[in-house]
């Protein structure tokens, strides 16, 4: 382990700094760091809302509870592609020496310009923002967009004859608005063109572009297990990169789903269930939250030294353990973090060849696609799986549990290691 830890700290280490160093890469995951607040305190109520014992969540909905939770989480951890189109920019235009604030303003209503803004078709379509694109279907064209408008504003202000300069007898607060008006006429000129050229192809705008270049080759791919492995594999792959797993998962979930349905009657007269491989591939590809992030927890809980650790997974651990795990990916963060990309990304796989195999071996044999069809998903793993599918589902759930305890073990000693410098150096300041 020592010497593993060591060959990391060679390999890793340098390009972590290598792409801690790119201005681009710290405004992303400075940017994500930002939302937070916003994804721990809005996960708190998602948690309530589709709490897992049933009786409770029935009580909530009967005294009207319910829809003012889901409220929350429709207003913030739906919605995140708009906090991060505002605060990415923000720090790229900060590090850049120029008024975070105007660049993020900029990035937003660029992003708001080139959303779809209609629901519905024909006589039928009313003016809205559909709330998809402005959460998991929107945060990929958030980081490219804000990125992209940062760059172009910080780029045009240095351009001294774009800037209007009033006297110094004006407010700096008017001054300050006033400066950049030359500025924001380009940039929209810029994403008008944009949106318009975008409006003239098959996919209408910039979203449904980006969206189905990632989804549409995997409409075609078959639903084998391992064909499932790989294509949750991959939205872990994307959401490394800020992209919402709920972007690729959407795609095979109408095919799981199926599966569900045409193995219930067989599972009701007791015949053997003709998806079995596939459902128990899907249901322990992420053992717990993507990525396989509770593990990485209870690793930080026992070996994290950093003050900065501790006190960020005690905070997190709860809403991971009902499978939120997005103040982890974005706080911590998971996302372009080169140190923790490998064990993120082999959680996938090497939960779901474990799952795979215990079905070969005939030691899983039992599903209830009935009662997983009905399952809420913040109901913890371990519990659901037990139900769906007895104590082989708990005895499943632990070994890959234990697995990626031991595979997130090295590469967060190496993080917090890390932590640990930065910390102190910092008291040495002091």
């Amino acid at each position: 382990m020592n010497k593993f830890q060591e060959l990391l700290q060679k390999t890793l280490v340098p390009v972590s700094n290598k792409l801690g160093q790119s201005k681009i890469l710290q405004s992303i995951s400075s940017g994500m760091v930002m939302t937070l607040p916003i994804t721990i305190g809005a996960s708190v109520f998602s948690i309530l809302a589709s709490f897992p014992v049933k009786s409770v969540s029935n009580w909530f909905n009967a005294i009207h509870l319910t829809q003012p939770m889901n409220a929350v989480a429709n207003g913030s951890m739906n919605i995140l592609a708009v906090f991060i189109a505002f605060s990415i920019a923000y720090n790229y235009a900060q590090k850049s020496k120029a008024n975070g604030v105007i660049a993020g303003l900029f990035s937003l209503a660029s992003f708001f310009v080139l959303a779809p803004q209609s629901v519905g078709h024909g006589k039928q379509s009313v003016d809205a923002f559909q709330i998809k694109y402005m959460g998991s279907q929107g945060i990929i064209v958030a980081i490219i967009l804000s990125i992209l408008i940062a760059m172009l504003y910080v780029r045009l202000s240095n351009i001294k004859q774009l800037t209007i300069k009033l006297p110094d007898s004006v407010p700096s607060m008017v001054s300050s608005s006033i400066e950049p008006l030359i500025i924001g006429i380009i940039i929209f000129v810029v994403v008008f063109i944009v949106g318009a050229g975008f409006s003239y192809t098959p996919y209408h705008d910039v979203f449904d572009f980006v969206n189905q270049i990632i989804t549409t080759p995997l409409i075609h791919v078959g639903g084998s297990p391992w064909t499932l492995i790989l294509i949750i594999t991959l939205s872990n792959l994307l959401f490394f990169f800020g992209v919402h797993p709920a972007a690729i998962q959407s795609v095979i979930m109408p095919l799981v789903i199926s599966m569900m349905v045409t193995s219930a009657k067989p599972f009701q007269q007791h015949q053997t269930i003709p998806y079995l491989k596939n459902l128990v591939a899907f249901t322990f590809s992420n053992n717990d939250a993507a990525g396989a992030t509770l593990s990485l927890v209870l690793v930080a809980l026992i070996f994290g030294k950093s003050k900065r650790y501790k006190q960020f997974f005690k905070i997190s651990s709860i809403p991971n353990l009902f499978n939120i795990n997005e103040p982890i990916v974005f706080g911590l963060p998971i996302v372009l973090n080169p140190i923790l990309f490998v064990p993120f990304i082999l959680s996938s796989l090497v939960s779901g060849f474990v799952a795979i195999s215990a079905v070969n071996l005939g030691f899983l044999t039992n599903y209830n696609p009935i009662l997983s069809l009905g399952m809420p998903w913040t109901m913890p793993k371990i519990i659901s799986n037990f139900l769906i599918m007895g104590w082989q589902g708990i005895v499943i759930w632990l070994i890959n549990f234990a697995l990626m305890f031991i595979i997130y073990l090295p590469f967060f000693k190496v993080l917090d290691q890390q932590a640990l410098d930065a910390e102190a150096q910092a008291n040495t300041k002091e």
